[in-house]
């Protein structure tokens, strides 16, 4: 069985968002958190479909 990659990041990105929000909506957002955290988060999830979608040699 074949990974989607492209659901896969797309889902952790979006629960990235819906967790964002959360932490919005029930407490203080610490913005230099989020600079930091995000581009981070973004680049894991980056690697993380691009190992994914390898293929077995």
């Amino acid at each position: 069985m074949k990974t989607d990659v492209t659901a896969l990041v797309l889902g952790l990105v979006g629960l990235l968002v819906a967790g964002l929000g959360l932490w919005d909506a029930f407490g203080t957002v610490h913005w230099p958190w989020v600079w930091v955290g995000a581009p981070v988060a973004l680049v894991i999830f980056g690697l993380l479909g691009l190992f994914a979608s390898r293929t077995p040699p």
